[in-house]
């Protein structure tokens, strides 16, 4: 999709406020982002809305996420600013690679 990857971390205030509280601090999840080794850089306090300012600060062509939809907590799609700008991309999400997946079991 591209040669450069940038990667937006949420603040635990953004995850709180629409998804509800992390496993991981943010600053755990700013580590995690950059030991992966295909990320190039990672963007703290990334908005939980993507707008088309912060892909042009980074300059970002575009916005990719799995094709699992994301909602704020007033059930607005996080990428509906990109969206209506063709400036997002979809890729297929990983089956069973999920923060839900992940505390069903935990509480098995």
């Amino acid at each position: 999709m591209g040669n450069y990857l940038v990667v937006g971390v949420h603040s635990d205030e953004e995850v709180t406020a629409n998804k509800g509280p992390p496993l991981f601090n943010e600053e755990e999840r700013y580590k995690m982002a950059r030991s992966v080794k295909w990320v190039d850089e990672v963007v703290e306090n990334a908005p939980y809305v993507t707008t088309l300012e912060t892909l042009d600060k980074y300059n970002c062509d575009f916005c990719v996420h799995g094709d699992d939809i994301t909602l704020t907590a007033d059930l607005k799609d996080t990428y509906h600013i990109v969206k209506a700008a063709q400036r997002y991309k979809e890729c297929k999400r990983t089956q069973g690679v999920s923060t839900t997946d992940l505390v069903g079991k935990m509480l098995l």
